[in-house]
């Protein structure tokens, strides 16, 4: 038996390949702007988040004091322990 219907399935291949292309086109054409803007100088600033004294300590081009962060690692743990106790 011959084969005919081979070329349909190309075809759909091809069709496939194209709508997936448009769709991504689209897609990188509505972040565009966005991209833009982030790789703007300045743009990429984060804020600290609360953390101002580490922000403070990396900036100045030292690192944060361990202890004192390993001292307030402590401090949120049992402050969570104290809250979990109460709902329990």
């Amino acid at each position: 038996m011959k084969k005919s219907a081979g070329g349909i399935g190309f075809v759909i291949l091809i069709v496939a390949l194209v709508i997936v292309l448009l769709l991504s086109a689209r897609a990188w054409n509505s972040i565009l702007p966005v991209a833009k803007d982030a790789l703007r100088p300045g743009a990429g600033a984060v804020s600290d988040h609360g953390q101002s004294g580490a922000g403070e300590a990396i900036r100045s081009g030292g690192l944060p004091n361990l202890k004192q962060m390993d001292q307030n690692t402590d401090q949120h743990i049992q402050q969570i322990k104290d809250t979990a106790k109460g709902q329990d």
